[in-house]
């Protein structure tokens, strides 16, 4: 694989990465700020604004290791046809059942 679309990989990675922390981490505190009964729009800015900043340092310092962007692709094998049979049952008549005098 060429390097321009490695680095594309590892870019794409850490924007997801960067993403998912930041979702991480507004769904915590606001779930905290909800218990605690201090719902506002005023909050709700300020953490979504925190959890930015807070996701950005925190992706900056993750390496992401490039061997697991880049796995190796194995040829397919073709699908290959098999013939299932099944086995015809014969159905057997019904005993009638006679009832007995007691």
């Amino acid at each position: 694989m060429n390097k321009s679309k490695l680095k594309s990989l590892v870019k794409s990675a850490k924007k997801a990465l960067k993403a998912d922390i930041k979702l991480g981490l507004i769904k915590e505190l606001k779930q905290i700020t909800g218990k605690l009964g201090q719902e506002s729009k005023k909050i709700s800015k300020e953490i979504e604004k925190g959890a930015e900043k807070l996701a950005k340092k925190i992706s900056r310092e993750i390496k992401i290791d490039k061997s697991t962007l880049v796995e190796p692709v194995a040829d397919p094998k073709p699908a290959v046809a098999v013939k299932v049979t099944t086995p015809k049952v014969k159905e057997k008549p019904l005993k009638k059942e006679t009832e007995q005098p007691s």
